[in-house]
């Protein structure tokens, strides 16, 4: 009788069902084993009632681990079809460049900034020409 101490409650559950005794869903576990205990059947074949349990508990965890790999499976599956997907993804990019500086639908949701003070030169009023200086500003603002 200490065997059925090792099953859980839903293998005593289904145990009592194959024994065709009237349990349900709420008996505890002390309740389900008394059940089983007192069936006729049980007191006359203890030993098959024993490798019954033994194989309802077997099945039981045989479809765990099945659900288990399923469940790793798809996991494995998901991450194949997103690294693809990522892959695909580097492929086009590498294939359509971003678009030039000249494209103007660029240039007007993202304006190109640039520093005034880092590419003129300083005038120095004192020594430099002033026409000498505009004409260089001229030249690379056209840039």
């Amino acid at each position: 009788m200490a065997f059925l101490s090792k099953g859980k409650k839903i293998d005593l559950y289904n145990l009592a069902s194959e024994l065709r005794v009237s349990v349900t869903l709420e008996d505890k576990i002390i309740d389900l084993r008394e059940k089983i205990t007192s069936c006729t059947f049980f007191q006359n074949n203890e030993q098959f009632v024993k490798e019954m349990l033994d194989n309802i508990v077997d099945e039981r965890k045989s479809l765990e681990i099945e659900a288990l790999k399923k469940k790793i499976e798809r996991e494995d599956k998901f991450l194949a079809d997103q690294r693809a997907f990522e892959l695909e993804k580097l492929k086009l990019q590498a294939q359509n460049p971003p678009a030039s500086v000249g494209n103007s639908s660029q240039m007007d949701s993202n304006p190109m900034r640039l520093d005034l003070k880092t590419v003129l030169p300083t005038f120095i009023p004192d020594k430099d020409d002033i026409s000498l200086f505009l004409t260089m500003f001229e030249r690379q603002m056209k840039l």
